[in-house]
């Protein structure tokens, strides 16, 4: 139980330091979150594979951290922002904002469907992860240049 809430309390500093990164600066707000998420993923996905003790209060805080953020993460994209240095955001993703933002919606809600499943045990938190994994592929295959 203990290793759930230090890593609630991680992903509380991790929304927290991502919100300060650039308010002035969307494109490092959003390349901070998805780090967040990267590492959220990761350590939900040690649990499914078996890498890593499963730890439902882990798992669900990890998967609310990646809910919490997709809720916010269209917002971050500016006209313009597209053409930031260092981004690997597809121009795409101006031009067809309302499946963005649709992709975005449907990864916060199967984050958070997989979040209230790691309650009843890992294989449902692994069933509920792949659709996570998937709507993570989908959008990064359609909306990411490299």
């Amino acid at each position: 139980m203990k290793s759930g809430v230090a890593v609630a309390l991680a992903a509380l500093g991790f929304l927290m330091a991502g919100a300060a990164v650039g308010a002035d600066d969307p494109v490092a707000t959003r390349q901070q979150l998805m780090k967040e998420n990267n590492a959220a993923a990761k350590a939900v996905f040690g649990m499914v594979k078996g890498r890593t003790p499963f730890d439902a209060a882990a798992a669900a805080a990890a998967l609310n951290e990646i809910a919490t953020g997709m809720a916010t993460f269209p917002s971050l994209f500016p006209p313009g922002s597209d053409q930031a240095p260092k981004t690997t955001a597809s121009p795409d993703i101006l031009a067809n904002m309302d499946d963005f933002k649709a992709l975005a919606a449907k990864l916060a809600a199967d984050a958070k469907t997989a979040a209230d499943s790691s309650a009843t045990g890992l294989d449902t938190l692994a069933t509920a992860f792949d659709t996570v994994d998937h709507d993570c592929f989908a959008c990064h295959q359609k909306y990411r240049t490299q």
